[in-house]
């Protein structure tokens, strides 16, 4: 395994698609979902996620691998050594 790979394995990634889909991998637990918001623990930091009609597609606890699909409004993560950063900036527009 190169460095490239490990630190994939250890970050994880999130990818959201037409802002309708978001997958997340590396996620060791969710500690809060409904409708509008999700909130997952992940290796690396602590995601939120913000939106309408969320709903969990897909949960593999052994990739770490979480689908959630819907309204996606706002993504921000909680670096565990940086703080917040927020990515909602990005999503502005029509809801």
């Amino acid at each position: 395994m190169n460095r490239e790979d490990s630190e994939k394995i250890s970050y994880g990634n999130a990818v959201i698609e037409n802002r309708k889909t978001l997958t997340v991998t590396g996620v060791n637990n969710i500690i809060s979902f409904d409708e509008n918001s999700a909130l997952l623990d992940s290796q690396s930091a602590v995601i939120s996620v913000d939106g309408g009609g969320l709903q969990i597609m897909k949960m593999d606890v052994d990739s770490g691998e979480v689908v959630i699909v819907g309204r996606i409004d706002a993504l921000a993560y909680s670096d565990k050594k940086q703080g917040v950063k927020r990515l909602g900036g990005f999503f502005r527009g029509g809801k």
